[in-house]
């Protein structure tokens, strides 16, 4: 029975939609169920918008850019996208494979030679370290299964260290002191992330890291560029993408969000708190307060060289969502090809072995796979989601998320700014919503 169950819910849910467009009735379904969540508080905003067949279908804005300053969104709006920066990483490489200048078994050493002397820790005798059973590939990197990790990831020995070294991110650092900014550029936080032990042996779990943050050197090694040139030249520019960057443009900086969290939460093993809150208030706090204000950021102020591959861009919601498309659609825009389908196809395909996904999966959910920077849907019925097989998505610590449904020929894309990106179940709502809302 239970077999059959999977398999009916598989079949229903795998349908091809019926519908081209939303009517207006659906429309406010949708509106009025996000809505809620701007109105009670729980986040400062919510900005949606949703293509089918290269046409808008939906797209709707709710709610404050700056709530104490009574600056509402709109299409316009940038918002920081944080992990939604590993997708395009992820393009950059597949471009530079396409070429001919890299290859996806490569040894990250060839690149970055710090890699070559990498130790992974034995969990069982903490302080001792081992050589690896083999060297980090940028397969590995690319599929988050290098043993790589973030400082907040956990408060194992390897995380610690992630700590006590200040190997983070740039942005997520500076969110919370001056001294959490890694003082270095892109490779030489690459050089440094090399010293500190893996978590475990190079493909043989899961494990949610730094590794496109990696990745960024190595395409400034090969291209000869900055990452953040690079980036410009071969993926913005042709796109026509003009509000996403790792800094906030001079002419977008009146429409650049403030970034807000509620309560407190850990990150890089300290609590993320909203100043003026004693300990026993953090616990029940409810009310939204800013822990990044969109006129103090370092967004607005960023110097670094530190260029994040993981987590380091802003977009606004349309420069996204034709990135999105771009993807949709093999690798072209607007006749401006950028990557090949075959490419696009590899990415979005799951490389996780079977022994990995034994378990679940990489996120703890039968179903899902984990393709090269973005997540993959391999049996909607399994993963218990409104889904096709094949669709591709990936989200941001700020609750951005996203998502390309290649079978029903959908892209959505929905960004707001509240901090932790788990507390709320929005991709899997607008999902219900859409698709219960297109097989009418």
């Amino acid at each position: 029975m239970r077999i059959f169950r999977s398999l009916l819910l598989f079949f229903l849910i795998s349908l091809q939609i019926s519908a081209n467009s939303l009517d207006s009735e659906d429309k406010k379904r949708i509106s009025n169920h996000f809505n809620e969540y701007v109105n009670n508080g729980s986040l400062p905003n919510i900005s949606i918008l949703i293509k089918k067949d290269s046409k808008e279908i939906f797209r709707h804005t709710h709610g404050y850019a700056d709530i104490e300053k009574n600056i509402n969104i709109d299409k316009k709006t940038v918002f920081r996208i944080y992990s939604m920066t590993k997708p395009v990483t992820g393009v950059a490489i597949m471009q530079l494979i396409e070429s001919g200048k890299l290859r996806l078994n490569d040894k990250v050493s060839k690149y970055i030679p710090a890699f070559k002397n990498t130790k992974v820790i034995n969990l069982d005798f903490q302080d001792y370290v081992v050589k690896p059973k083999r060297e980090v590939t940028i397969r590995d990197l690319l599929t988050h299964t290098s043993g790589l990790t973030y400082s907040w990831a956990g408060e194992g020995p390897v995380n610690q260290m992630y700590r006590k070294y200040n190997i983070r991110p740039y942005y997520f650092g500076a969110l919370d002191a001056e001294l959490n900014k890694f003082p270095g550029n892109t490779c030489q936080f690459s050089t440094a992330a090399a010293s500190v032990p893996l978590l475990h042996n190079p493909g043989e779990k899961w494990s949610y890291g730094i590794n496109m943050d990696i990745l960024g050197c190595v395409v400034e090694v090969i291209s000869k560029m900055t990452f953040a040139e690079y980036l410009q030249k071969n993926i913005f520019d042709p796109l026509g993408l003009e509000s996403i960057g790792f800094s906030v443009n001079e002419s977008d900086k009146d429409s650049f969000t403030t970034l807000y969290t509620s309560g407190a939460f850990s990150r890089d093993g300290e609590i993320v708190a909203p100043s003026g809150l004693n300990q026993a208030e953090l616990m029940f706090s409810k009310e939204l307060r800013p822990i990044d204000a969109f006129d103090k950021s370092p967004y607005l102020t960023n110097s670094s060289k530190l260029y994040d591959g993981g987590s380091g861009l802003v977009s606004n919601i349309d420069d996204y969502s034709k990135f999105a498309e771009m993807l949709l659609n093999g690798g072209i825009l607007d006749g401006v090809r950028i990557l090949s389908e075959a490419s696009v196809n590899l990415m979005s395909n799951n490389h996780l072995s079977d022994e990995i996904l034994k378990d679940g999966s990489a996120f703890g959910l039968e179903g899902v796979g984990f393709g090269l920077t973005v997540g993959t849907i391999m049996n909607p019925g399994v993963a218990g989601t409104y889904s096709s097989k094949g669709e591709f998505f990936w989200g941001g610590a700020a609750s951005t998320i996203f998502w390309v449904d290649k079978k029903n020929n959908v892209t959505a894309t929905m960004m707001t700014q509240y901090m932790p990106s788990d507390k709320y179940p929005l991709r899997e709502e607008l999902k219900t919503l859409l698709y219960s809302s297109l097989s009418n």
